[in-house]
């Protein structure tokens, strides 16, 4: 939504459920963003440490 140009040259966001937000929030819930279990290949956090050693398993199998 744009305001009025005379007043101000701004966008201003028309609705705070944007993709960007929903997925954020995703992220945050599953534990992607603040998790305590880091993946050790590719640095994602997960909130357990089965899901951070399984992240990257078949990149980490190929390495070897």
């Amino acid at each position: 939504m744009l305001i009025n140009r005379e007043v101000s040259p701004v966008l201003i966001k028309a609705s705070p459920n944007s993709t960007f937000d929903i997925l954020l929030q995703r992220a945050q819930k599953e534990g992607r963003i603040g998790g305590k279990h880091r993946c050790g290949v590719c640095g994602m956090t997960h909130q357990s440490e089965g899901e951070a050693l399984a992240c990257c398993a078949k990149l980490r199998d190929k390495q070897r």
